[in-house]
């Protein structure tokens, strides 16, 4: 299944989340047998409400492909993430 991945991350610098933190996003996609393709980093913007005192987020959308269970377990983990705000998957 082909899916839309919108991150909302920890406003961060724009080398932490392009070295750090969006690799392991994509180590976990490939352990779990998907691809991304297509990855559009929009950079750090100003949120409509605070998030865990966070006044800014850093926004990311990829498209994703992955099986249906292992889109649950990708899912799960990005819940289990501390840099990530919010996502849409």
């Amino acid at each position: 299944m082909r899916y839309e991945l919108a991150l909302l991350l920890k406003p961060l610098s724009n080398e932490d989340i392009k070295e750090k933190i969006f690799p392991k996003i994509e180590e976990t996609i490939k352990k779990l047998g998907g691809k991304l393709s297509k990855t559009d980093f929009v950079g750090k913007r100003l949120l409509a409400y605070e998030i865990d005192d966070n006044k800014e987020g850093y926004y990311i959308f990829s498209r994703v492909e992955l099986t249906n269970a292992n889109a649950v377990k990708f899912q799960e983990s990005l819940k289990a993430s501390k840099e990530v705000l919010r996502y849409y998957f």
